[in-house]
């Protein structure tokens, strides 16, 4: 590519580019952006002849990026990081920052981490206004895809990419009300198999990392109730004779009134946040990743104590 090709490239082309890499679509590219597929195909086109490379090719029904696509992505992310830090003052000061922070989550990360951030921000930084979506299964696409700026969950990652920072190891525990006669005592494996259940399905995308331990141990478990989620478990149990295997922190933010006892086993989960290049290098995206780390371990301490 010669560098008198430069000037007819602009931030806006190459930003179409990366969303269509991102979306392997033209037409969801298109409709990201509020323009027709026509445009959309347009500026590929021009970017084609700037680069002397095809960018993408079919794949079935779909599109692929070419290797040299791929790495001119890669270059765009690294300028949009470098030009994000030129545009922000050189000292950050949380209390003047007015931006929207984008936060994929689900119940867990929602109960646990964010009451104690909001209120660090409220007291410090103001300016700072969250949006949060739920992520379910699929934070890693919303991150790649800029839905969201930060996604906080325990499910892996396989996304090259991607930064991680661990924020909270929770154990697996057992909450049922206090009539409930395994409240009395140390749940045995006998007792914990003889129990009646509440087992969380997370519609169907996630299996708590106990429900292997229990089975690899032949510890069998009673079904009683099913649920989508943690988010009203703690209503459901009280007043019954139903157990509940839930992480400690989740349990302790059902509140007073319910009985936190082992199990019988050590299943334990880590919850990281992720996130992108895009927002790397960003100070006020730094800070906040720094105050949400020190909220997470903050509120893991009493558990630890």
């Amino acid at each position: 590519m010669n560098i008198s090709d430069l000037p007819g490239i602009d931030f806006r082309s190459l930003r179409t580019l990366k969303l269509v890499h991102d979306l392997c679509s033209f037409s969801d590219a298109a409709e990201r952006l509020g323009q027709n597929q026509s445009t959309v195909s347009y500026v590929i086109r021009r970017l084609r002849e700037a680069f002397d490379d095809p960018l993408f090719v079919r794949q079935g029904r779909s599109i692929a990026p070419t290797p040299r696509c791929v790495e001119i992505v890669a270059g765009i992310e690294r300028l949009l990081d470098q030009l994000a830090e030129i545009i922000e003052p050189s000292e950050f000061d949380p209390s003047a920052a007015s931006v929207e922070i984008t936060i994929s989550c689900n119940h867990y990360e929602r109960a646990v981490i964010l009451p104690r951030v909001i209120r660090r921000l409220r007291g410090e930084a103001s300016g700072i206004r969250l949006k949060v979506i739920h992520a379910k299964m699929e934070g890693h696409d919303q991150l790649r895809m800029g839905e969201c700026d930060l996604l906080l969950s325990p499910v892996a990652s396989d996304s090259d990419g991607l930064f991680r920072r661990l924020l909270i190891e929770d154990s697996y525990v057992c909450v049922m009300d206090p009539s409930n006669p395994l409240a009395s005592g140390p749940i045995t494996e006998e007792a914990f198999a003889s129990a009646n259940h509440v087992f969380i399905s997370y519609e169907g995308m996630w299996r708590p990392t106990y429900r292997e331990v229990v089975e690899s141990r032949g510890i069998g478990a009673r079904m009683v109730l099913d649920l989508p989620s943690t988010g009203e478990v703690g209503r459901l149990i009280a007043g019954t004779d139903l157990v509940a295997t839930v992480t400690n922190l989740l349990a302790q933010s059902y509140g007073q009134g319910l009985v936190i006892r082992p199990g019988p086993f050590d299943s334990r989960v880590k919850v990281y946040q992720y996130w992108t290049t895009r927002t790397h290098r960003s100070r006020v995206h730094r800070w906040l990743r720094d105050l949400i780390a020190a909220e997470a371990a903050a509120s893991a301490e009493p558990a630890a104590a």
